[in-house]
């Protein structure tokens, strides 16, 4: 194009602006960042500056290095240029949300290398192109959407109302499904060489591509540049400026319809565009090729050189015939070598066109066989040789036409079942083998919608069963079997084949010949029990034959239980594996083989059901049994035993399978106990020799823990549990049998007393069995098992002087029996209950005996208050309870762990549930806590620590500092800075120490970051109620105590109140503050007494400080608070009927609990009570002061403006105080305490009654402040209103200094 016109239009496009955004990382190298959760949104604060960095990214949920998203104005071309190149960045693609990508711009320094930009760009070819300028950039928005087209268009309907585009892949997708449709041609024109026919300067070429139909038509619409863009019916290249051998590299795509692809060609016109004249363009050559060969092929997918021919703007192409006749390349030409001179058209021999195509179709094709197969009808001469030449076409050919292949097959065979069955039946089991390469299994759900939906081969059952049968029958005498076993890889398909060809008959005949279908079902698997039956012992080739056809066997149960019923199926299954050897010798992987059949057939739904396993499992357990009695391929076995008994497990519960288990036990009873002995000996004789131990007394240990272990499982078998069953069936079963556990745990019991010195042999490893034991819901069984907890601890006493094993041991069993639900109300006084049944003294009883009874009874008595909580947690975890109940009882347990009991292991175990659960109820600042207590735990040491719980093994030293980067991260979200900022100077200190600057410097921006937020951020000041919960109806961690609780952002007392009223529901809500009596602690239901209470801050110094903002000030004034105060006002004495303010005293209460909030709960058990009386003139002092600090901190905010706009807070506040003061409020406390007589009769109250003075004076001041702050903000509107205010603050003055009292003084 001319370069004036571009020259032009550049200046236009610099004179608009437009405004984007620009992504930019973070300038340096970050190795650390923020601990983020999955889904979590992130505000990045970090000021980015200078130019753009490199946008590649590591693929994550988040990229690794800081992102900072800005505005940015700049001059920014609306349209690129041809001399524009935009080169896209890669971005891994959240999965969930749209990403904004900032693309930047390169200019190339030579058009001639415009072809290459791309490639430059990558290589870093910096001479070639211009590198980017921040002025220039293009921003695009990416969007991942999962799923298949239609699932996507109903998802997502606003993005499709919007008319995007939808581009299909260059080539083909992983998988083609049957009726994708699809002829697209991509054409690259690459290049040209062209002569400059005696000019002293080269052309400016343009090139204009055309789509002919056979008659010589241009084909209309059939030509796209993109998708989106309206289909042309010409293309025209870009003009290099005075370039004869011009690269263009432009791709086009050609949605040529099929019906008209053959005949059609391609035509190339060639024109020099004048500089001088704009709109002359003169032609000088063209060039064509057609797009389908005479075979019948397509172009081929390669870079083709066509013949330039001579023409100028005179020439015509009406007769398109003059020029196709004529050879269009090398190939055209070695065809017809002697062209006669006198055509119209003759070849420029110097000057040639490059151009390059892909076809992506599913009815063309370029193979000539494959071509030959699809068109056989045309040459039904030739259909033997075009079906053996099937095997040479390429699996990629065959797969992407695989519906139209298998409808010619069977096409075919319908022509000529006697003549083509073989060769049809080879080529069909080819194309099936073909689909089980692990490159095309992926096809495999293709074939199954074909032969669902689209096969049409009624007969073809008839000729695939003789084909099959014939392979079969011929194994034994073939020696290469390599056909043979490919037919018995395929049979899962062709036997789907089959039975879906003899439903499509059975429809169109109404059921005709079943009884002949029913019979070479008969024969085939006659044939396969033929093959199975065959010694392969001295033919590998068989070998190989039988084992592809049990890989395959299995497969085939599903498509036979359309046909026949299971019963029929399942006796086909028996005889075949019944065919199979009975001996174990035939070869090692023959025996794996056979058994992984055997295996899948247990696995396959034809197992499942109860008529058909009472078939299958006598020849099942006869060649498990076989395979035991040699003791060969124990794993396999006992694989298939497994998934034996689990199915059977699973039927019990809808019906009997007696008969199934007696079949199990007559067979493998001997067996088994023999696998299990020999496997015993051995094991025995290997720990034996490790531990110098006489085997004799190995083996001994080893029978009395299986006796054990089986009598514990007696008891605790489901059958047994005669409290699940009905009152009659209970009656009856105990009537007729006893309660057979009673009865085996007296055995137990006596058989361990036998023990004698050998019990410390079962310490501690039978501590959790004899627990679970006690877990039984049945006294007479608990009281039995007590006694031997007893044994173990004086053994153990006995041997270690202490018993800490069993000690460890029952409450680590404890914890995890309970945790899993199990245990009742009684199991809470488990071991301190004297016994109700039996002869046996209660643990405590017998405790009390031995010389270690302190050590004893302490025990007891701590594994007894552990069971308390660890059932309430359990009830919690296991009800329906809020998230509230669930955190109190944690919290409960987790103090117990610590304090009592010392388990570091359990502790840290449930700081984690805690933390967990706060994070659920995203009580953020609550986790951080609950995390701080393992951090206090650890060490900045270099010690190794072992893998636990979601930690990996890792040095203390690197736990501790991950622990403390998550815990900073949860003050971040719970807006508690001021607790991370301290974390923040612990990990700086251990960087400094360790000359970790990288670290170092991103610790000291966080902290800073956190310095910014106090001052910057607004935080809500909680409020805090104080609950009591009375009654034995409360779980055993709320019981007849009260708490003092955080509320949550917004929330006042009626909504508090309601949050704990749905959660207890039950409960009956006290409408007074006074403290319950003892009969509502006692009584058995549930009662609420709720009222709000004022924190009293800890550090008020902070507080009294005039230059501390009240940002700060308000974190510490809610903020790491013990002590909660409530006021009851009462009058002492008679009420002073004309100031009340005389007599008003207030009974203030101050609670005091066992930690400050916040903490590892939003509410904490109070300690103590304080209960003091104050006076009402301290109380007066009391409230004057608080009016002033709120006036004086309201006021501060308006002339900081640090509120804006409405002033109406600020007028209600003046409004309040002043109108209070002229029609009482503090008007009463000069009538009460500046009185003479008051003064005169109180002298002990001088200094406070002055202190009351000073802040009246006080206040008078502030509210001046406060009036002249809000004349200057006053609306207009609002004057009457300020006006009134001024006047009532003169009277309110005047008031004060006219009192007898201030003249007095």
């Amino acid at each position: 194009r001319d370069r004036e016109t571009e020259r032009e239009r550049d200046r236009d496009r610099d004179r608009e602006t437009v405004t984007v955004k620009l992504i930019c990382t973070f300038r340096g190298t970050v190795t650390h960042g923020l601990a983020l959760e999955i889904g979590e949104t992130v505000q990045i604060l970090e000021k980015c500056q200078g130019v753009w960095f490199s946008l590649f990214f590591s693929q994550g949920i988040f990229p690794t290095s800081y992102v900072h998203l800005k505005k940015a104005t700049g001059k920014i071309n609306k349209h690129v240029g041809i001399y524009d190149a935009v080169c896209a960045a890669l971005v891994a693609l959240f999965l969930w949300q749209t990403v904004s990508l900032s693309l930047s711009l390169s200019r190339c320094n030579n058009e001639n290398e415009w072809y290459q930009i791309h490639e430059n760009i990558i290589r870093k070819s910096s001479t070639k192109y211009t590198a980017p300028s921040t002025n220039y950039g293009l921003i695009i928005s990416l969007q991942l959407l999962r799923g298949e087209m239609e699932q996507i268009r109903r998802e997502n309907p606003m993005i499709f109302n919007r008319g995007v585009a939808l581009t299909r892949k260059l080539g083909f997708p992983d998988v083609i499904m049957p009726g994708d449709i699809r002829n697209d041609l991509y054409l690259t024109l690459e290049r040209g060489d062209f002569e400059r026919g005696g000019k002293s300067v080269q052309k400016n070429i343009e090139v204009t591509v055309y789509v002919l139909y056979a008659d010589g038509e241009i084909l209309k619409d059939c030509i796209s540049l993109g998708s989106g863009e309206p289909h042309i019916s010409e293309h025209r290249s870009f003009v290099l400026y005075h370039n004869n051998n011009p690269r263009w590299s432009e791709v086009v795509k050609l949605p040529i319809p099929i019906d008209c692809f053959r005949g059609s060609h391609l035509r190339f016109e060639f024109r020099h565009c004048s500089t001088k004249d704009k709109g002359e363009k003169k032609l000088f050559g063209f060039a064509f090729t057609p797009l389908m060969r005479e075979d019948g092929t397509t172009l081929s997918d390669e870079s083709h050189e066509l013949f330039v021919y001579k023409c100028d703007e005179n020439a015509t192409f009406s007769n398109h015939a003059l020029y196709l006749g004529l050879p269009c390349c090398k190939e055209d030409f070695n065809g017809c070598p002697n062209i006669p001179s006198s055509l119209i058209f003759q070849r420029s021999t110097k000057e040639t066109l490059w151009i390059s195509t892909q076809l992506s179709s599913t009815k063309l094709t370029q193979n000539v066989d494959l071509l030959a197969l699809l068109k056989w009808k045309a040459h039904p001469d030739r259909v033997m040789d075009i079906l053996g030449r099937l095997r040479h076409v390429s699996g990629e050919e065959i797969v992407k036409f695989l519906q139209d292949i298998l409808d010619t097959l069977f096409s075919i065979l319908d022509d000529n079942t006697d003549k083509y069955g073989p060769l049809v039946f080879q080529s069909l089991v080819f194309i099936i083998n073909l689909l089980r390469d692990s490159k095309y299994y992926h096809f495999c759900p293709i074939m199954d919608t074909y032969i669902q939906k689209h096969f049409a081969g009624a007969l073809a059952y008839k000729e695939l069963i003789r084909c099959l049968k014939w392979y079969m029958d011929r194994s034994a005498e073939v020696v290469r079997q390599n056909h043979i076993q490919e037919a018995m890889r395929a049979l899962e398909y062709l036997l789907k084949f089959i039975i879906q060809s003899r439903i499509l008959y059975s429809r169109a005949t109404c059921g005709m010949e079943e009884e002949q279908f029913r019979a070479s079902i008969q024969e085939l698997f006659q044939s396969i029990r033929f093959v199975l039956s065959l010694d392969s012992r001295s033919s590998e080739t068989l070998v190989f034959t039988q084992a592809a056809l049990l890989n395959s066997f299995p497969a085939i149960f599903d498509e036979l239980l359309q046909m026949f019923t299971v019963q029929e199926v399942a006796e086909f299954v028996r005889g075949t594996l019944g065919s199979m050897p009975s001996t174990v010798h035939i070869g090692q992987s023959m025996d794996v083989v056979k058994l992984q059949s055997i295996a899948r057939t247990v696995d396959s739904r034809l197992f499942s059901f109860p008529e058909s396993r009472r078939i299958l499992l006598p020849v099942v357990l006869h060649h498990i049994h076989l395979h035991l009695r040699q003791q060969k391929e124990l794993l396999i076995c006992s694989g298939i035993l497994s998934s034996i008994f689990s199915i059977i497990k699973t039927s019990s519960l809808d019906t009997p399978v007696q008969e199934e288990v007696e079949m199990m036990v007559e067979s493998l009873l001997d067996v088994l106990l023999q696998t299990l002995l020999a496997i015993m000996t051995k094991s025995q004789s290997q720990e034996a020799v490790r531990g110098h131990r006489c085997p004799q007394c190995t083996a001994e240990i080893t029978v009395w823990n299986s006796y054990f272990s089986l009598t514990v499982l007696y008891i605790s078998q489901p059958s047994l549990q005669l409290e699940n069953t009905t009152p009659a069936k209970r009656k009856n079963v105990l009537d007729k049998y006893g309660d057979m556990r009673a009865m085996m745990a007296y055995e137990l019991f006596s058989m361990w007393q036998k023990l004698g010195e050998n019990k410390i042999h079962f310490i501690p490893g039978m501590i959790g069995p004899f627990l679970g034991v006690t877990l039984v819901p049945q006294g007479e069984v608990r009281n039995i098992m007590i006694p031997i907890f007893h044994d173990m601890m004086d053994w153990e006493q006995r041997k270690n002087g202490n018993f800490k094993q069993v000690e460890a041991e029952l409450i680590d069993k404890l914890d995890s029996l309970v945790s899993e639900g199990k245990g009742d109300e009684n199991y809470r006084e488990l071991f301190s209950l004297t016994q109700l049944f039996g002869p046996y003294p209660s643990l405590l009883e017998k405790i009390e005996q031995e010389t270690w009874r302190e050590t004893g009874i302490s025990f007891v008595t701590s594994v007894t208050r552990l069971m308390e909580r660890l059932l309430d947690y359990r009830d919690c975890m296991k009800g329906d309870e809020t998230e509230n109940k669930k955190i109190g009882c944690t919290v409960n347990l987790l103090n117990f762990y610590k304090s009592e009991i010392n388990k570091e292991e359990m502790y840290i175990r449930y700081i984690h549930k805690l933390c967990d659960m706060h994070l659920q109820a995203e009580n953020y600042t609550e986790a951080a806590f609950t995390l701080l207590l393992y951090w206090e735990l650890l060490h900045w040491e270099e010690r190794p620590l072992r893998e636990f719980l979601h930690y990996p093994a890792q040095s203390e030293w690197h736990r501790k500092e991950g622990l403390s980067r998550k815990v900073i991260h949860y003050f971040n979200k719970g807006k508690c800075w001021e607790y991370g900022v301290p974390l923040c100077r612990e990990l700086a200190f251990q960087y400094e120490t360790l000359y970790d600057y990288q670290s170092l410097s991103w610790i000291r921006k966080m902290e800073a970051a956190y310095y910014d937020s106090i001052m910057e951020q607004q935080r809500l000041e909680p409020e805090f109620f104080r609950v009591g919960f009375y009654g034995r109806k409360f779980p055993f961690f709320l019981r007849n105590k009260e708490f003092v609780c955080r509320g949550h952002d917004y929330e006042r007392l009626e909504a508090f109140q309601q949050r704990m009223l749905g959660e207890f529901p039950q409960a009956i809500a006290m409408q007074h503050p006074n403290q319950p009596d003892e009969a509502i602690l006692q009584c058995d239901a549930q009662y609420l007494q709720i009222y709000a209470v004022t924190p009293v801050p800890e550090n008020v110094q902070i507080l009294q400080m005039d230059r501390v903002p009240d940002r700060i000030k308000s974190f510490y004034r809610v903020n790491n608070v013990r002590r909660f105060r409530y006021d009851r006002p009462f009058h002492k004495g008679s009420k002073d009927r004309e100031n009340e303010f005389k007599s008003l005293w207030i009974e203030r209460t101050t609670l005091i609990l066992t930690l400050p909030l916040p903490g590892i709960s939003r509410w904490f058990e109070v300690d103590k009570r304080e209960l003091v009386e104050v006076s009402p003139l301290e109380n007066a002092i009391y409230v004057v002061e608080n009016k002033n600090h709120e006036l004086r901190t309201l006021i501060s905010q308006y002339q900081h403006k640090q509120l804006h706009g409405n002033i109406n807070l600020l007028s209600m506040c003046l409004n309040g105080v002043i109108d209070a003061a002229v029609n009482g409020g503090i008007a009463r406390y000069q009538e009460a305490f500046f009185d003479k007589e008051y003064i005169s009769s109180h002298p002990e109250d001088t200094e406070k009654i002055t202190a009351l003075k000073d802040l009246m004076q006080e206040q008078v001041y502030i509210l001046g402040v406060g009036l002249a702050v809000h004349d200057k903000l006053v609306h207009p509107e609002m004057r009457p209103l300020h006006k009134k205010l001024i006047d009532q603050f003169q009277m309110m003055r005047s008031s004060l200094y006219v009192s007898d009292f201030f003249s007095i003084l």
